[in-house]
């Protein structure tokens, strides 16, 4: 009887973590205190989304839009895998091309996105030429930053792609903090934040753990290996005036399974 119980628990938890959980996608409100980012934000919403990890565009894809479409946000931050190992760009391209934001849509590449390196360049350039693509509006930041108006302030973005190793890049990104200005940092790999220090004033966006796709204490985590899980599993971390927020994601990798971590949307208001 025992056996029967716990054999039919397991389909359960198997069937709901395969077939129905990666399908419900979570709305998360994230409150972020003026006190930390100051008035260049105040009543501006952004939304972040990441690892999406498309290889058709389907049910989840439409519902992500929908809900971005409700929430009609200012600024929307991806960062990054937005295909399977070396899969098709196409419909990742093509989910791309429906983003729309008040104050514009930008992206940094993740490890995924440059399985295919022949294919990867897609992302940012017509294919053939060096000329910026057309099939979408999103800003894709490779070790870059951009200045942004929203009202009477400057908001300083920036993107630290899978390569933010290089130092020149890295501190031509630091030196765009400054007491006064909030730098607003996009990065796949939350391992970044480290680059910062404490006196940073940095509010950093980040994926890639997919806050481990099953809910595990981090101590299993660790024995699995998987040291970003560890350290930034998800959540919102802060180390004196730095400040990082590890989004769920959307997508799987690996294996299509979540268990107690369902794919979300992150939204912020200030």
């Amino acid at each position: 009887m025992i056996k029967y119980i716990v054999f039919s628990l397991f389909l359960v938890l198997f069937f709901y973590g395969r077939y129905m959980e990666p399908n419900t996608i979570k709305i998360r409100e994230i409150n972020i205190n003026s006190d930390v980012i100051g008035n260049a934000l105040k009543n501006k919403i952004i939304v972040h989304i990441s690892d999406l990890h498309i290889s058709r565009f389907g049910k989840v894809e439409t519902e992500v839009l929908n809900i971005i479409d409700q929430i009609n946000p200012d600024l929307i931050f991806l960062t990054g895998d937005y295909i399977k190992w070396k899969g098709d760009t196409k419909p990742a391209l093509t989910f791309l091309s429906k983003f729309e934001a008040k104050s514009g849509v930008f992206a940094v590449m993740g490890d995924y996105d440059y399985s295919d390196s022949k294919n990867s360049c897609l992302f940012c350039h017509e294919k053939g030429s060096g000329r910026p693509t057309k099939q979408h509006n999103v800003h894709m930041l490779r070790n870059s930053s951009q200045k942004l108006n929203i009202g009477k302030q400057v908001v300083k973005i920036a993107g630290m792609d899978e390569g933010y190793d290089g130092l020149n890049e890295l501190k031509k990104i630091k030196d765009m903090g400054d007491q006064d200005t909030l730098l607003l940092v996009l990065s796949h790999s939350p391992f970044a934040f480290d680059k910062f220090s404490g006196k940073d004033s940095v509010l950093m966006f980040s994926g890639d753990t997919h806050g481990g796709q099953v809910s595990l204490p981090s101590w299993l985590f660790k024995l699995l290996g998987y040291e970003k899980n560890v350290k930034y599993n998800y959540g919102l971390f802060q180390e004196g005036k730095k400040n990082m927020y590890v989004t769920r994601g959307i997508g799987t990798s690996h294996f299509r399974f979540r268990l107690f971590c369902p794919p979300e949307v992150a939204v912020f208001r200030f």
